[in-house]
């Protein structure tokens, strides 16, 4: 399983870890600042997404997007089987979801916001990303998603923030 993303894991276990190495989970708003790296687009990649990019479920492409194949590899694959986004973090679009420190709201500003803050309490924590299990539509950079704090999936994992 090396370079394989941790799936399997709790939204307490990730926060764990995270807390152990000093980092944090990242809100809803970094995370999303650091998918897109600079960009307005649907993906940091453009306007679609193809097989080439990410590993996402290829039968449902996005925005007119076309793939070379259709046949997904159905798993995850190795951090760095696809190319970095412009900021030099990889699979921000598919592989896995990853969980984030905010609480699901539906009341997610709709409009540009600088850093907005998520909801004060809930039920279910904030998923972003997409996974090699969903379609392309799901791997948007504004994309949200959630999942109760006690739930472990195949296709959710995380990354962790540091901020000097």
């Amino acid at each position: 399983c090396e370079n394989l993303p941790v799936i399997y894991v709790t939204w307490y276990g990730a926060v764990e870890f995270a807390t152990y190495v000093g980092a944090t989970l990242p809100t809803e708003a970094q995370w999303e600042y650091a998918c897109r790296a600079g960009t307005t687009t649907p993906f940091s990649t453009g306007a679609f997404l193809t097989n080439l990019q990410a590993n996402y479920n290829w039968e449902s492409p996005y925005n007119g997007g076309t793939n070379t194949v259709t046949t997904r590899p159905g798993k995850t694959q190795a951090v760095g089987t696809y190319a970095a986004n412009a900021w030099g973090l990889y699979d921000m679009h598919g592989n896995v979801y990853e969980w984030c420190s905010d609480w699901y709201g539906t009341t997610y500003p709709a409009t540009a916001q600088t850093n907005p803050i998520g909801a004060a309490t809930g039920s279910s924590r904030v998923i972003r990303g997409g996974s090699w299990n969903y379609s392309a539509k799901g791997c948007r950079s504004a994309f949200r998603d959630y999942n109760v704090p006690n739930g472990t999936l195949k296709d959710i994992g995380f990354r962790v923030v540091i901020v000097p």
